[in-house]
């Protein structure tokens, strides 16, 4: 999965039977900034630049104390209150600009990161994930997904490693933004710009670590993770997740020490700035549809590639990347 942007601390809680204890956690907080250069696809901040700038700062204010204060369990009138707003002028701008009510975005959020820490096997109780997340118990945790999403907690972990990445987009989907017709990340990606750039060989050393995945390098790798990208082969995107050989390594090394190259070629390119899975999953199928609309056929024998620009290592932080999806054009041409 996509490296979120938690930061790792300690909690303490009591839960609801009286005991206590300290978990190690991940701590949501403050809402990103947007990056100018790339394409902002983190629709808070997309919604936000609509509002006139007094309101923005309020809107922003309201969200940020939304995302930090989960585990307090916050309703959204203390939200408002905090934020300045009137209780009625809240719940009306809120609900018009995010085609939900904040009591809603609250639910979802509160569920969006439940089921990205499951489906990332974070070595927590269901009770801790629940308590983390702002749900009163496990059980009010289990109702929410077998609700909203027709699963139980240890079906989505098992989801993690056992299922395909249609199967957990899919599910994603679930939580992600409402739009008008489809999500507002899907929305938005509709607008995202894209390049065919060709390519030389190019190459990689590989990064020995078990769980090939951007959060797990970050927390590994921390700043040299700008220096590294991914190479996940297309044919295999209709396996399991364990059973996809992605390759992530350093591209930025002497070529003598490459171990892995990645082909020539032509690739349809995005530059974006994203902080969910959502928004991740939207822009791989705005590639796709892009590469449609212009009549360029997908190399199923190349490789995805993820290329990384830059990160926040602040709680709830964004990233930049670069997505580069091979393409051949309508002669099966790749330069």
């Amino acid at each position: 999965m996509l490296w979120m942007g938690y930061d790792e601390h300690l909690i303490e809680f009591t839960s609801i039977n009286g005991n206590s204890g300290v978990i190690k956690s991940l701590r949501v907080a403050r809402m990103p900034e947007a990056k100018n250069s790339v394409f902002n696809l983190v629709p808070e901040l997309a919604l936000i630049d609509q509002l006139p700038p007094n309101l923005q700062k309020r809107f922003k204010q309201a969200l940020n104390t939304m995302h930090t204060e989960l585990v307090e369990q916050s309703t959204w009138q203390q939200v408002a209150e905090q934020s300045s707003i009137s209780r009625y002028h809240f719940h009306r701008q809120f609900s018009e600009l995010f085609n939900e009510t904040p009591g809603q975005y609250l639910s979802r959020v509160r569920l969006q990161i439940a089921l990205n820490l499951l489906l990332n096997d974070a070595p927590w109780s269901v009770m801790e994930i629940a308590h983390y997340c702002g749900f009163s118990s496990s059980q009010a945790l289990g109702k929410a997904l077998k609700r909203e999403l027709g699963v139980t907690a240890k079906q989505v972990r098992k989801m993690g490693y056992e299922s395909t990445p249609n199967e957990t987009a899919a599910l994603i989907a679930k939580v992600a933004h409402p739009g008008r017709a489809d999500t507002l990340e899907a929305e938005l990606a509709q607008s995202m710009p894209v390049e065919l750039n060709s390519y030389p060989l190019r190459g990689v050393k590989k990064l020995m670590v078990d769980d090939p995945d951007w959060d797990a390098v970050i927390e590994i790798y921390g700043n040299k993770t700008k220096r590294f990208l991914s190479a996940t082969p297309l044919a295999q995107l209709d396996k399991r997740w364990q059973q996809i050989e992605t390759v992530i390594g350093s591209w930025q090394i002497d070529s003598s020490l490459y171990d892995f190259t990645i082909p020539a070629g032509r690739y349809l390119c995005a530059e974006v700035y994203l902080n969910s899975d959502a928004a991740y999953i939207a822009a791989i199928e705005a590639l796709f549809l892009a590469a449609e609309k212009q009549q360029l056929t997908v190399d199923n024998d190349g490789f995805l590639i993820e290329l990384m620009r830059d990160f926040e290592m602040e709680p709830n932080g964004g990233l930049t990347m670069s997505i580069q999806l091979p393409v051949t054009d309508s002669h099966g041409n790749l330069k």
